[in-house]
């Protein structure tokens, strides 16, 4: 028997260990069954004769007395000697085999070929290659019997790579069919966006700086054409269209809304954030009211009782109350945007966005300062009744801080006890800000009617912190803030954790463009007044 054909009969249900015989029993089964076998020449059957050797005794091929094979083709139907010219007719089953095993492993044969056909035709469709060459490709790996699915894939791989050159330094030189195409398409492409919007990348995806010179049409068409999506006859319009449809499997919106997100997080990490040194941050699990706990200071230790037992302590606590808000925007990012390969509209619009989130935490710590709201004692935060305000406004000075640093320490606890609060930040407005870091830093006290050889008893000692949403409030009043981690002022809450930003896209099919929202899940909520002290300034000015 042709080996060919024996591996072929192997490939499609007969045993590695089956004999002589059994392979021949099956490829007259499926001979019957009518199987094709396009180019393979079944080779002499065992006890079979020339065709020219005479007609007498056995017709060519038919079977012997003893081999037990069955019968050739040309054989009687009855007689096995019959004349040439006659229909062929199915062997009997070879010996060893039932006519029912001989059948079943026909019809595993025909279902195991058909199943290689249907995964060979899924691996054409995913990466747009099941019309290429009108079909030619196609029917060439299914014609094929001994050509394997693994066989296909290492012939498809061939015409990729054939088809699309690799994209930077051996993009696509180890990539499984389907797989990881698509993977090294979007990273290059996302570097390559980023470079070429400004973002640096310290180790960019091979075939990044590749896709930093092309457009962004070139790159909706790649998408597609990677996505099994042919775009030879289709114009600029509708390549945009296409990519941005509602249900493509292209890669392009996603692309985009990534691309989007890397420059609103950089603009969001990059603002200035002036409140963050002073304040607690937490995570919320939702958008219930979360409640800052203010405890009392630890209760002083005690002696052993009479019977050698620790006595036990109790602790007073007070709570403020505060949620989570959600704010967000949606932006269209249009097909004419595309087509004009606006990429600044890309990256412009999310890097306001970014600046916008942090600008809206600002806005919510600073106005619990300058808002000065009641706390859940009735009391406003910076009142006589909570012992941390100037009983008269003064200008900044060493004198003043004096005042703020005494009225501080002097500060007790929720059963009167003594829990030193101690002042780290200087907190002022922007037109103090210079004022406050020379009076903060310098060697000696900047002071007219001291020499320069005064120590300053300030130096290192606070942290200044100036922010413009004081000067809008009110520029002459100043404050001091104690350390988070002894006793906080303010806390912070992003829900989950997630401190930035979360992006979403989706297509509107109404008007051809790619929406983009953003929204911003973040909480903040008084703690303690006795971490804070305020000094109104001077009056008058």
């Amino acid at each position: 028997m042709n080996p060919k054909l024996r591996s072929f009969l192997e490939a499609n249900g007969l045993k590695r260990d089956a004999s002589e015989a059994e392979a021949w029993a099956l490829y007259h089964q499926l001979r019957a069954d009518g199987v094709d076998f396009p180019g393979i020449d079944p080779g002499v059957e065992p006890g079979q004769r020339s065709a020219g050797s005479g007609g007498s005794g056995p017709a060519a091929g038919a079977g012997t007395a003893g081999d037990g094979a069955g019968a050739a083709a040309g054989a009687g139907a009855g007689d096995g000697a019959g004349t040439g010219g006659q229909r062929q007719t199915a062997a009997p089953p070879a010996p060893g085999l039932t006519a029912e095993q001989v059948a079943e492993a026909a019809r595993a044969a025909v279902i195991a070929d058909r199943k290689r056909c249907s995964e060979i035709e899924d691996r054409l469709r995913a990466v747009g290659l099941y019309d290429d060459e009108r079909g030619a490709f196609r029917r060439q790996l299914l014609d094929d019997p001994a050509c394997s699915v693994e066989r296909a894939a290492s012939l498809i791989l061939g015409r990729l790579q054939q088809r699309n050159p690799a994209i930077g330094a051996g993009a696509y030189g180890s990539m499984s069919v389907g797989v990881e195409a698509p993977e090294k398409f979007r990273a290059a492409a996302l570097d390559g966006l980023c470079l070429r919007s400004g973002i640096r990348i310290e180790k960019p995806a091979d075939g990044a700086r590749e896709f930093r010179g092309r457009s962004l049409i070139d790159i909706c068409r790649e998408s597609l054409e990677l996505a099994g999506i042919a775009t030879r006859s289709m114009g600029r319009l509708q390549l945009v269209g296409r990519a941005l449809a509602a249900g493509s499997t292209a890669d392009f919106p996603q692309l985009m809304s990534a691309l989007v997100g890397k420059h609103l997080l950089k603009a969001y990490i990059e603002w200035p954030s002036t409140f963050r040194p002073f304040v607690a941050v937490t995570d919320a699990v939702d958008f219930k009211e979360l409640h800052a706990i203010k405890l009392s200071g630890s209760p002083d230790l005690l002696a052993l009782n009479e019977n050698g037992e620790y006595q036990h302590a109790t602790f007073t606590d007070a709570k403020e109350s505060y949620r989570v808000v959600t704010k967000g925007r949606i932006v269209a990012l249009t097909r004419q945007m595309i087509i004009n390969d606006d990429l600044r509209a890309f990256t412009r619009i999310p890097q306001l966005f970014g600046t916008a989130a942090k600008r809206m935490e600002g806005d919510a710590v600073y106005s619990l300062i300058t808002g000065n709201p009641l706390m859940s004692d009735g009391v406003a935060v910076f009142d006589a009744g909570h012992y941390n305000l100037a009983g008269t406004g003064a200008a900044l000075s060493s004198a003043t801080l004096s005042e703020g640093r005494a009225a501080m320490r002097a500060q007790v606890g929720l059963n009167g006890e003594a829990i030193d609060v101690q002042p780290a930040f200087l907190i002022t407005p922007v037109a103090m800000e210079t004022e406050a870091e020379v009076l903060l830093r310098s060697a000696a006290l900047p002071t007219a009617d001291y020499s320069a050889g005064v120590h300053n008893p300030w130096a290192g000692k606070l942290t200044p912190i100036a922010d413009p949403r004081l000067d809008a409030a009110d520029p002459k009043a100043w404050y001091l803030a104690a350390h988070p981690n002894q006793v906080a002022l303010i806390e912070v809450a992003y829900l989950e954790g997630e401190e930035q930003p979360y992006i979403e896209e989706e297509i509107d099919f109404d008007s051809d463009a790619l929406k983009i929202k953003v929204r911003h899940d973040f909480g903040a909520g008084l703690v303690d007044h006795v971490a804070g002290w305020k000094n109104g300034g001077p009056a008058g000015q």
